[in-house]
């Protein structure tokens, strides 16, 4: 994988990876003669031009270049349109040099013709410093583990005030800091706060001159901080290197091979309810995929294909690349800017751009809206093109800034290498100088041809009058100085000139930007809101209901307000719902459930809108579902019908015994048996995870217990309408419906029967369940194996069982996977542990790369896809997707076909020898002393989604978890090849790869 600069997330296991497969150079490490690994000079600024590929229209600029500039990584304009640059010199493996040798460079254009003449060293000894923003005439810098504020006040050019505002950046990582998981991206934010990416290598953050303040945790998050008051919070976390906001002020992330992300709300809403888990809110929005097709002009590097062919070779461990494609596709994600600037023509607004340094080009997306979601494509001209690209391997793109001329700035590192040095094996490092470019750097504007230059702005001298003005700027960046020197200067005679543009500006940009400026300086009035919720753009109606929250004092907003967001309920535009269903979750109190009620009628086909009115039920689901329940129109399709079980649950999860009474009875006027006896099961599903049950003296849950079991065995029902009623068996008991729902799990029945009847039944606590489930073992099929050792691994006695059956014979040792062989042989109860160690055979060392040797063959094979279509639909497609088949568990394959069949062979037959982050695998003890193993894929404040295979996913409580523990492997089980031929692998291969 093709690593950039601070480029992070990259978690402690991948650490370790990469620590257990380098080293100093061995004797049994393959030799390296320096001619097979000719050094590639660098390209002098004379000629650097001719190297690029632009889209007609545009060209590039050098702005700034050796020795003015060294090594720039990140930058931020100040409001007279001096540039402060992060020189990154001792990337990457210089950490420790002494004094520092990272450091600020301050470049002034002294003659405004748009190239900087002028350069001043403004702040030095700074340990891999990654981020820069200006404030109140300094800059704040990130340099793990500290941020750090610099400031000049004696006009010489250089900070003569050093003040560590914040450390703890990386805590507890020691020398195994990684370069490229560093605190990064200072972002200036509607909100007036700085936004900063914390990567991954996370935090314990505490204010500098509070080294005793209860620690910020930052594992998984990103924050934000005031600079004025130094309050500092946390926000949803997940990218790398690379974080913006677009016009709308929402956030857009990148990572290594998830080139563009988006968050879907703010982590405060998320965590509010805790019977409710809300989807996880970074979510992939290319179409193309996360890990896209990329179009590079550049060769491959020596070094990365001599790498690629040792790992797949077994010759060196390590994380193996692209098999041969060592590019072609985003390995290395870096510096995601939405451009807002003026200088370009219109239609490139809201166009984002991400590097990828290690395939040396800019890369372009078209962003739009559909629903409350965003995707982001390729234009079409742009389909087998990249926006900019170069042939020389020097050319390290890896941040872009929208600049006060209104165009694109771009920071090439400039180096011949940029790799992670953990993970280059040594005769290889030693070939190469990991320091090259250090010299060096470039700083290039993205121009329309027969662009203009613009006289430079000097908005430090502009009145408070003439920045209220500036909010009405066309240049983003424009706007957001006016907005953060007001912020500063706290001028609050501003405050009649931001009423009047709020009323009055045409343009809608302006009149959002006045808003929050009012609300910096506390002058924001409840009346400026409630004329901004009137407004003719959905934009500002959006954020005119989050700033409405200001005016909840007890969370209570006055008459005037409520009606105004009641009314809002029924706006024309989509996302003004989806912030309101969000912001009424902060109300208290019944007044929020009509307004919910109106727009979940509206928007039953919106997930991310039915999750938003879940989030704001602490309170009011009872009400809320029935007057769902009520519109038959909305609540009997399929969509609604979904929507109810999930507030049913919600309910039941509340155990709120008025509630408890409003579900029965709305459910006792349902005139459909089916939807009734539906909700009824998920509302039960709830009490249980309440630690409650179905009160079995009513007379509906009388009726419904009482038909249940003739319902789920009569075959003359429908398949849904048996799972329902298998679903409320499963309330029951063991003694009442165990013998029933086993009865089930058989042959003659549906699959669909059969996984409802074992889940069902896994759900009590009786020593019969395990032999039970191993005497059908033989009839299985592998989902239902799946599902039936799930429920064996998930309570001791069970587990015990398992061990003595595979003791006896009865089963396979193989039929467990790496993980479930781990759990079993570290489980908490002592007998299944020592039973574990006895009966379980450890895989000798070397297995894995042997059975890689034996099916190596199957490369040079022409493969059938239609034959690998079945072994994937056999052995596949319980825990990946491809196209419109499979489940997510793993990775999707549409995003790894990309990386050639030497990497996915090895992939599929070792699956630990590579672990992405976000597959490792967990396990989770309840307190209600069940196991759980699978992959996290969500966690708030108040619980934590487990996926496994099939798509099946727990919401367990956090209040009922009484331990959580990575496992540090995959859950993709080894041994997958048993049965299969090099040939089987060879189609399998060619039908990932063709398959769309």
């Amino acid at each position: 994988m093709a690593n950039n600069l601070p480029q992070a997330m990259k978690s402690c296991l991948w650490l370790t990876i990469f620590l257990l497969s380098i080293g100093t150079l061995k004797a049994g490490d393959p030799p390296l003669d320096p001619k097979d690994l000719p050094r590639v000079p660098p390209v002098e600024l004379a000629n650097v031009q001719k190297t690029f590929q632009i889209k007609k229209g545009f060209h590039l600029e050098i702005a700034a270049a050796e020795p003015l500039v060294m090594d720039p990584i990140a930058m931020a304009f100040d409001e007279n349109g001096r540039l402060f640059v992060v020189e990154m010199r001792d990337y990457s493996e210089m950490r420790d040099v002494h004094p520092h040798l990272g450091r600020i460079r301050m470049l002034e254009d002294t003659n405004s013709d748009g190239v900087f003449d002028k350069a001043t060293i403004y702040a030095d000894d700074l340990p891999w410093p990654t981020g820069v923003i200006c404030y109140d005439g300094g800059i704040f810098v990130t340099a793990s583990p500290d941020i750090i504020y610099f400031k000049d006040t004696n006009g010489d050019g250089k900070a003569d005030v050093r003040k560590v505002v914040f450390t703890g950046f990386g805590a507890g990582k020691g020398d195994k800091l990684n370069v490229q998981a560093l605190v990064n991206s200072l972002v200036w934010g509607l909100d007036n706060r700085i936004h900063g990416q914390t990567a991954g290598n996370g935090g314990r953050v505490v204010p500098a001159d509070q080294p005793n303040a209860k620690p910020i945790e930052l594992s998984g998050r990103d924050f934000y901080f005031d600079p004025k008051t130094m309050e500092m919070g946390t926000e949803s976390g997940g990218g790398q290197y690379g974080m913006c906001f677009d016009d709308r002020g929402r956030r857009f992330a990148c990572g290594n091979s998830h080139h563009i992300m988006t968050f879907m709300y703010e982590t405060r809403y998320g965590d509010r309810n805790p019977f409710y888990n809300m989807p996880s809110p970074l979510v992939d929005i290319p179409v193309d995929g996360p890990a896209a097709e990329v179009y590079r002009i550049s060769p491959e590097e020596m070094w990365r294909v001599i790498r690629t062919k040792w790992r797949v070779s077994g010759v060196v461990p390590g994380l193996i690349e692209g098999g041969g494609r060592a590019s072609g596709y985003f390995t290395s994600a870096t510096g995601i800017t939405i451009f807002r600037g003026n200088g370009w023509p219109k239609e490139n607004l809201g166009d984002a751009f991400i590097a990828d340094c290690g395939s040396n080009l800019l890369h372009r997306k078209k962003v739009r809206r559909e629903g409350v979601n965003l995707v982001a494509e390729r234009s079409p001209d742009e389909q087998k093109v990249e926006f900019l690209a170069s042939t020389d391997l020097w050319f390290r793109p890896v941040q872009m800034a929208n600049a006060p001329d209104g165009t694109l700035y771009l920071a090439d590192m400039y180096r011949e290498v940029i790799e992670h040095p953990w993970s280059l094996p040594a005769p290889i490092k030693k070939l190469l100088d990991l320091n090259a470019g250090n010299d060096r750097g470039r700083i290039y504007r993205i121009v329309p041809d027969g662009y203009k230059q613009p006289k430079l702005p000097q908005l430090s001298k502009a009145s408070t009058r003439e920045l209220v003005t500036t909010l009405e700027h066309p240049n983003g960046w424009h706007r957001d100085t006016a907005a953060r020197l007001l912020y500063q200067r706290q001028d609050k005679s501003a405050g009649p000139a931001l009423v009047n543009l709020v009323n009055k500006s045409k343009f809608s940009l302006a009149r959002m930007h006045a808003l929050y400026a009012l609300q910096g300086m506390g002058i924001l009035k409840e009346q400026e809101v409630l004329e901004a919720l009137n407004d003719a753009d959905s934009t500002v109606r959006e954020h005119a209901i989050k700033l409405s929250e200001k005016f909840f004092p007890a969370h209570v907003p006055s008459t005037k307000l409520l009606t105004k967001l009641n009314q809002l309920a029924k706006d024309p535009d989509i996302t003004v719902r989806y912030q309101l269903a969000l912001t009424l979750g902060e109300v208290n109190g019944s007044a929020k459930t009509e307004p919910l009620a109106v727009i979940a009628r509206q928007d039953v086909n919106s997930p991310w809108t039915q999750a938003a009115i879940l989030s704001s039920l602490r309170e009011g689901a009872g009400d809320l579902f029935a007057k769902f329940s009520a519109d038959s129109e909305a609540s009997e399709t399929e969509p609604g019908k979904a929507f109810s079980r999930q507030l049913a649950m919600l309910i039941g999860a509340r155990n709120d015994t008025k509630e408890v009474a409003q579900v029965l009875e709305v459910l006792e006027k349902q005139s459909s048996l089916p939807q009734k006896f539906a909700m009824l099961g998920a509302f039960g599903e709830g009490l249980q995870r309440a630690g409650g049950r179905l009160p079995k003296n009513h007379p509906l849950v009388a009726e419904a217990f009482s038909k249940a079991g003739g319902c789920a065995t009569d075959r003359n029902n429908s398949e849904s309408m048996r799972i329902t009623c298998i679903r409320l068996l499963g309330l029951t008991s063991f003694a009442d419906a165990g013998e029933t729902l086993l009865s089930l799990v058989m042959l003659t029945e549906p699959q669909g029967i059969q996984l409802a009847a074992l889940s069902s039944v896994a759900r009590f606590d009786h020593p019969d369940i395990g032999p039970a489930l191993l005497k059908r073992w033989e009839n299985f099929t592998p989902r239902l194996r799946s599902e039936a050792l799930a429920a064996l691994l998930a309570r001791t006695d069970r587990a015990i069982v398992l061990l003595e059956a595979i003791e006896s014979g009865l089963i396979r040792a193989s039929v467990l996977d790496t993980t479930q062989t781990k759990f079993l042989s570290s489980h908490p109860d002592k007998k299944v542990k020592e039973l574990a160690t006895k009966v379980l055979a450890v895989h000798p060392a070397g297995t894995r790369q042997q059975a890689i040797d034996s099916f190596n063959s199957g490369l040079s094979l022409k493969g059938d896809p239609a034959h690998g279509h079945k072994i994937y639909q056999e052995r596949c497609i319980s825990c990946h997707r491809l196209g419109s088949e499979g489940y997510v568990l793993g990775p999707d394959l549409v995003t790894v076909k990309n990386m050639g069949k030497e990497k996915l062979l090895v992939n599929i037959l070792d699956p630990n020898r590579e672990v992405r982050p976000e597959f490792v695998s967990y396990v989770i003890e309840t307190k209600d002393a069940d196991s759980l193993i699978g992959l996290v894929v969500t966690e708030t404040a108040t619980g934590v989604t487990l996926r496994q295979a099939y798509g099946k996913e727990d919401v367990i409580p956090r209040t009922n978890i009484r331990r959580m523990q990575s496992q540090g492997q995959s859950l993709m089980p080894e041994g997958l090849e048993a049965g299969l031929t090099p040939q089987d692998l060879a189609d399998l291969l060619d039908f990932v790869e063709t398959a769309n």
